[in-house]
């Protein structure tokens, strides 16, 4: 049996994920058209007051993408300037994050796997890990966080998304 790879566990997971991410916010622009409400008022929507919004959730995501693909690569990435707005921002966000996980090449990912990376965590410290480690330790759980909240966000918001919505592209061919 083949074993699973690094890169295999990591970008086709991004990469759908984010295809998750921009099918709800299709749907929520759906959802506004068909009750005569401002799409563009659900980048700014968040769970409670004291959360960050689904602008947040789809730039912390996408952000998270990029960080990953540079510490395993090795390639440096220009940040993302995070000046979202719109929903039409947000799709753009994703496409620019589906166009860079397109381009990551599977050998190299494999090849950089074990490379130590630095992994900011909470408190202001520093962790040295492999770069598989901070992919999968840190890197998958965090995009989920921040897919999981902007679904729930739209959800609250009354956008009719389900369980069929989420994981359709994980299980699509």
């Amino acid at each position: 049996m083949a074993s699973v790879t690094v890169y295999d566990a990591v970008i086709p997971t991004f990469t759908k994920g984010l295809k998750t991410f921009d099918h709800i916010l299709t749907k929520a622009e759906e959802h506004a058209k068909a009750n005569n409400v401002d799409v563009n008022t659900y980048p700014e929507a968040r769970l409670v007051e004291d959360q960050l919004p689904l602008t947040f959730q789809v730039q912390n995501a996408t952000k998270t993408v990029k960080t990953n693909i540079s510490r395993l690569t090795g390639v440096e990435l220009e940040p993302y300037e995070n000046t979202e707005k719109t929903i039409a921002d947000l799709h753009k966000r994703i496409k620019d994050a589906l166009d860079l996980l397109s381009k990551v090449d599977a050998a190299t990912v494999n090849a950089k796997a074990d490379s130590q990376v630095d992994l900011p965590i909470f408190g202001g410290k520093t962790l040295k890990v492999t770069a598989k480690e901070a992919a999968l330790s840190h890197g998958v759980p965090n995009f989920f966080f921040h897919l999981n909240a902007g679904y729930a966000i739209l959800r609250s918001k009354g956008v009719p998304v389900g369980k069929a919505d989420y994981l359709g592209s994980f299980v699509a061919q």
